[in-house]
């Protein structure tokens, strides 16, 4: 209920602030149901029209409250039955049980969509456990934490002895791609506030109808920060089929009246200079194999070390890349029917650059430590001959 609260009370403000509305409340708490649906990963027709871009910021909003629940229960349940115990109660009991609840709960927000202006697809109630499957992965797959259940750490235990440091490492380096993403986002918002505010303007819109349009674009930011993400990347990102904004140029095209969509730049070929912001998920990348290189100790196992960097900056792309597969999609018909970046070209272009990044920082790193090496086994104090004043002296 704490997930569907966050979307029903701005749906209900949304209806006491428009007096001129002809619908009930209950439409309200329908279309909020739907919204609920959506920030779940799962599609919505509306009117004939499929919408299937999830709000990736609602989608964190309800993995946070869900994984807050998540937490309390497994510490509940983990005093109860005591530590001997916990291992087998949380993989037969908490994992099933806080799935199935959350089913019935689904299974019940989706009669609130009948009849209603949308409605979710027949396996929404089912494609809705993304989030709670994701809020039991961020409380009990902690292989580093002695809390956590011990099939976890064994599943952890069957793979290499850095596997725990690396999967810790990944998720982080996902964490700042995305942050990355996002700083770029806020960084144009700043800059192109007037054209944003202008549109907003032409709203006409009173004061509670502005902050359900305000909310419904803050929801929309993290989709934003992976399309920022994918022109750093150097593929791009599309707002409409046939428009393009890349590193190559901008050509937005004829865009929906959407304020935030102001901070686009306008139509323009950009220099060949621009690419360089393909250094960027480079430079990341190089701060994974910064992170591995000072986390784990490989006693010369090169092997080791070079399979231990490529595996954390490939989970650090599979996440970001599983992030904004859910945030591309269709929020139309025609030329609203796939937006966001070009998905295969995008996992392609990050994951050259990421693991290229952490490659050749050890690549570099290796090669100063042989050097090191070398300068040691060579360094004069060392020699002996007929020059060394101190192999004389032995001899004299």
């Amino acid at each position: 209920m704490g997930t569907w609260s966050v979307v029903v009370l701005p749906a209900l403000v949304g209806w006491l602030a428009a007096p001129e509305s002809t619908v009930g409340w209950f439409s309200a708490v329908s279309l909020a149901s739907a919204i609920w649906f959506l920030g779940h990963g799962q599609s919505v027709g509306a009117g004939g029209v499929a919408i299937s871009l999830t709000p990736l910021l609602l989608l964190g909003v309800f993995v946070y409250i869900t994984q807050r629940f998540a937490r309390r229960l497994a510490a509940t349940q983990r005093l109860r039955v005591g530590p001997g115990d916990w291992s087998r109660v949380a993989q037969w009991g908490v994992v099933p049980g806080f799935l199935v609840g959350y089913a019935l709960v689904s299974a019940l927000f989706a009669l609130f969509t009948l009849g209603g202006p949308a409605t979710p697809g027949v396996a929404a109630v089912l494609g809705s456990l993304l989030v709670p499957l994701a809020a039991l992965g961020f409380v009990l797959l902690r292989p580093d934490d002695e809390e956590a259940p011990a099939f976890v750490r064994t599943w952890f235990r069957r793979g290499p002895t850095w596997l725990p440091s690396v999967w810790r490492t990944g998720w982080r380096a996902a964490g700042l791609l995305l942050a990355v993403g996002l700083v770029v986002v806020a960084v144009q918002l700043v800059v192109s506030w007037s054209a944003v505010a202008d549109i907003q303007g032409q709203y006409g819109a009173n004061v509670g109808a502005l902050v359900v349009i305000t909310l419904a674009q803050l929801a929309l930011l993290g989709n934003a920060a992976t399309w920022a993400l994918s022109f750093l990347a150097g593929p791009g990102f599309q707002v409409a089929l046939g428009s393009t904004i890349a590193p190559a140029g901008a050509h937005p095209g004829l865009l929906p009246l959407v304020p935030a969509l102001g901070a686009l730049p306008q139509a323009a070929d950009y220099p060949g200079a621009v690419y360089a912001v393909l250094l960027v998920p480079v430079a990341l990348g190089a701060w994974v194999g910064r992170r591995v290189d000072a986390e784990l100790e490989f006693f010369g196992d090169l092997g080791a070390r070079v399979r231990a960097t490529a595996v954390a900056a490939v989970i650090a792309v599979a996440v970001v890349v599983a992030v904004t597969a859910l945030g591309t999609g269709a929020v139309g018909v025609d030329r609203l029917s796939a937006v966001g970046p070009h998905l295969w070209s995008f996992a392609a272009a990050l994951t050259a650059e990421v693991v290229g990044g952490a490659l050749l920082y050890l690549g570099a790193r290796v090669l100063l430590e042989h050097r090191g090496q070398s300068g040691s086994e060579q360094s004069p104090g060392s020699q002996e001959g007929p020059d060394n004043p101190t192999a004389t002296a032995d001899e004299d």
